[in-house]
């Protein structure tokens, strides 16, 4: 490692810069203070709540006394299982088809879209014209 030697006259020097600029951090730090100290004072002044008027917003708190909810009188909601369907109507003479439901066919998701090919031409020799001669 290299060293560096500094003379008596240097070295008052340096001392005597970093005493001014801890003197300027010391002021600076006062400063700041201040300013804090006006900050606190005018946050307790502006601790009084506004009166709110109007009506209020949001949920109804929960320790007011819930209204009892109406009866289903036994409905249900939702189908009914297969055991306890409706019965069917079925008219006298007339012949009842079944109709089933045709499975719909699902294409792939990732089906590869196939690129048109590319025909190369043969190469066709141009016959040059005859370089022009300078005069």
């Amino acid at each position: 490692m290299k060293t560096v030697k500094f003379n008596e006259e240097e070295m008052e020097l340096l001392v005597a810069l970093y005493e001014d600029e801890l003197k300027e951090a010391g002021s600076y730090i006062d400063k700041l203070q201040q300013t804090l100290s006006k900050l606190k004072k005018q946050a307790e002044s502006a601790k009084v709540e506004p009166t709110r008027t109007g009506k209020k917003r949001g949920r109804k708190p929960k320790n007011q006394p819930l209204e009892p909810k109406p009866a289903n009188n036994g409905k249900k909601r939702g189908r009914k299982p297969k055991g306890q369907q409706a019965p069917k109507l079925e008219l006298a003479g007339v012949e009842v088809k079944k109709v089933t439901k045709k499975k719909k066919v699902r294409k792939p998701k990732n089906q590869a879209v196939s690129k048109p090919k590319i025909q190369k031409l043969p190469k066709v020799e141009v016959p040059v014209a005859e370089e022009i001669k300078p005069l």
